[in-house]
């Protein structure tokens, strides 16, 4: 009877024990699909812009405004393309998608990441990390020095501080899947390129190089820029 109740006891404290991993292991899993509003902050700490942010699995949505004009940004990691277009002009261009780009993207991260602490953001327990990245933009090479905030439950910061003060956060997250049709270029939306910086460029009102002209050539084929360039940048 004594050798009964001790089993009975035993399998009481192994069910017990199976239901604390479960558990545990359900709080730690990572958020694979959710929506959440990206929150810009300029360095006065004033909210400049409040956009939507989707992910699903290996999928990512983000929308943006560039000062009255709208672009919205498709990461399709199971595709192995990025998609960006403008709302506004019905026009899109799409661009190939590696692992590298759909890790820092997603992430924020890059190898060079030195640990800072921890801090709590928007609720969320996050590892401080100072990041370095170097980046080749328009043929100049520069170096940028951010500040993340990674979640144990999020493969998005939830918050980035760049090094000129801008802030962007995710805040009022909702757990969830998305609508499907979120991650597709709407119907009726005309191709015009095959990089994002085309699409800026069509977005500012000018018209794209006939096609076998060159950004930058001589003749009828230049393109000038409703921008200045930085020195050292240099149109691809």
């Amino acid at each position: 009877m004594i050798v009964v109740i001790q089993k009975r006891w035993w399998v009481a404290v192994a069910v017990v024990f199976l239901v604390l991993v479960n558990a545990r292991g359900a709080l730690c899993a990572k958020v694979q699909e959710f929506t959440a509003d990206n929150v810009i902050l300029g360095a006065d700490g004033q909210i400049k812009s409040v956009n939507k942010v989707y992910f699903s699995r290996d999928k990512m949505r983000s929308d943006m405004d560039m000062e009255g004009r709208k672009m919205v940004i498709i990461y399709r990691r199971d595709k192995k393309q990025l998609w960006a277009f403008n709302p506004g002009k019905k026009i899109y261009v799409q661009q190939p998608l590696d692992e590298k780009e759909w890790k820092q993207k997603t992430t924020g991260m890059s190898e060079n990441a030195k640990i800072l602490g921890k801090e709590t953001v928007n609720g969320y327990r996050c590892t401080k990390k100072e990041v370095t990245n170097k980046l080749n933009i328009m043929g100049r090479e520069i170096t940028t020095h951010r500040t993340v905030w990674i979640s144990d439950k999020f493969d998005m910061p939830i918050r980035t501080s760049s090094q000129n003060g801008m802030v962007t956060e995710l805040r009022n997250i909702k757990v969830g899947s998305p609508p499907a049709s979120v991650f597709e270029i709407p119907q009726g939306y005309k191709k015009i390129g095959n990089n994002v910086g085309m699409l800026m460029i069509a977005m500012h009102g000018e018209q794209m190089p006939a096609a076998g002209k060159q950004f930058g050539g001589h003749g009828g084929g230049e393109m000038h820029m409703p921008f200045k360039l930085p020195k050292g940048m240099k149109m691809p």
